[in-house]
């Protein structure tokens, strides 16, 4: 998950308007569910990739992987893209696990993620941005609050809290991406619609005043 307004470095701009969010869905033929979940590579890979479009099954604890060191690339490479949330399967592994910047906490890694209880309003809106989908931003409806548990590093340390706000937001959106879903599915096609072509006119824009400069 991403803030909503971030700068964009002229070098990327191509780089970014080939996600195309309407083809999200991809053919059997363009997803292939044969690949090798124990290859890290901590980058961000392209929508069609088939750890996005799958439930994260793999246990985290379940071999000889240091977590703690893998913790801090995932929160390097979600700052370094403006994020506040970002899970296994966005960098093209099925590990069940993600990392998220807590408004108090500070930087957490979760792993093996639960939603217990939902709270306060069942259909709070607010606009979501998702590293996958660079600049994009939909109007996504969710709980307002919800109650998790979830390990800590070490695969002992079980927290179970509640979240709130931006925190709960967030953790909602990571936890979908380890179901194999993705925030454009909670939108209709209209405003799927409406979202991109307001992307487009942005980088019209920007593409026009960097020329201009």
């Amino acid at each position: 998950m991403d803030f909503k307004k971030v700068d964009i470095k002229a070098d990327k701009i191509n780089r970014v308007k080939a996600y195309d969010p309407y083809k999200k869905y991809a053919s059997t033929e363009d997803i292939s569910l044969d690949f090798i979940v124990e290859d890290w590579d901590c980058k961000i890979v392209e929508p069609k990739h088939p750890a996005l479009h799958k439930k994260a099954t793999i246990n985290p604890f379940g071999g000889d992987i240091d977590w703690a060191e893998r913790e801090q690339e995932m929160f390097k490479l979600m700052h370094d893209k403006f994020g506040i949330g970002l899970a296994c399967p966005q960098v093209g592994s099925s590990y069940n696990m993600f990392v998220m910047k807590h408004s108090i906490l500070g930087d957490l890694g979760i792993y093996k993620p639960e939603i217990l209880e939902t709270g306060g309003d069942p259909e709070c809106r607010y606009e979501e941005g998702c590293l996958t989908f660079p600049m994009l931003y939909l109007d996504v409806k969710r709980p307002e609050k919800i109650k998790v548990r979830y390990y800590k590093n070490d695969g002992e340390t079980q927290v179970e809290t509640w979240m709130d706000g931006i925190d709960a937001r967030c953790f909602q959106h990571e936890f979908e991406h380890l179901q194999g879903e993705l925030f454009l599915d909670r939108v209709s096609d209209l405003k799927l619609q409406r979202a991109y072509k307001k992307r487009e006119k942005f980088f019209k824009k920007l593409e026009k005043q960097m020329k201009n400069a």
